[in-house]
């Protein structure tokens, strides 16, 4: 039964200490894995893990730095993605992980949230220019993120962990771009609308590990997957092998590069 996570951060500290053997299990059980960059200090590290089971994209999360050192993304951090996707791109699947995040925290005035959207304008550039499909974030911009991606005609996107509302989601569906469902699908109402709103043929896999695992703030790896495909089975009220197929199947048209190591 072959399996997609589109959607992880395997380069996470929190995984080092199991990563050998999740990429191990990753291998036993068909289980493929998108390890999404997030920032300049995590490229090196994602590219080197690409091989055998693990594909990479690379990207600039709306948000840079960690801890008191937290930033929205400007244009001017973009500048060096350039010659990252020259070096990288003919490898890469994707391009993110890239978006928008207007959490008041972290983005409370107008300025920034223009500049958080120039900036992706630029990354929308770039996945047209190297013909890489987004894979995106959004945190309390739903609205914004798909007039955006309207505004420059970008269709067949993923919105990963999406947390806009219904009338969102629909716009999401009308718009081509598929959405990503997490292990939390099994605590989380939000994932389970999306499950059951959006058509089966725009859902697929994902497990943003470290995060967004069956249990709140336990570590989640890609392996959690088989947890998501139990309760999408129990939603759609078909076997777990359907739920593979369809998600793998959708997986592959979403990102066609995967095609390349992974022959059904």
């Amino acid at each position: 039964m072959v399996l997609i996570d589109c959607h992880a951060h395997l380069s996470s500290s929190e995984l080092q200490d199991s990563l050998e053997t999740i990429l191990k299990e990753c291998d036993e059980t068909e289980l493929f894995v998108v390890n999404v960059g997030m920032s300049y200090t995590d490229f090196g590290d994602v590219v080197k893990l690409e091989g055998n089971n693990v594909c990479f994209g690379l990207g600039l999360h709306p948000i840079q730095g960690c801890g008191e050192n937290k930033r929205h993304l400007t244009v001017k951090d973009t500048f060096d993605l350039e010659g990252w996707l020259c070096q990288h791109a003919e490898k890469a699947v994707c391009l993110g992980e890239c978006g928008l995040d207007f959490s008041r925290w972290l983005c409370p005035t107008s300025a920034e949230r223009d500049e958080q959207k120039a900036a992706l304008e630029q990354q929308i550039a770039f996945s047209k220019r190297f013909d890489l499909p987004l894979n995106l974030h959004s945190r309390s911009a739903g609205k914004p993120l798909l007039e955006l991606l309207r505004k420059h005609s970008v269709r067949g996107a993923l919105l990963h962990a999406f947390d806009g509302g219904r009338k969102a989601i629909n716009q999401g569906i009308a718009d081509g771009h598929y959405f990503s469902v997490a292990p939390s699908i099994v605590r989380d109402p939000s994932q389970q609308q999306v499950a059951m709103t959006v058509p089966r043929d725009r859902i697929v896999l994902e497990s943003d590990s470290p995060g967004l695992g069956p249990e709140k703030g336990v570590t989640n790896t890609p392996l959690n997957l088989k947890l998501t495909v139990t309760r999408l089975a129990e939603l759609w009220g078909c076997s777990a092998e359907e739920v593979a197929r369809i998600t793998t199947e959708n997986a592959l048209r979403l990102f066609p590069r995967l095609k390349r190591i992974i022959r059904l």
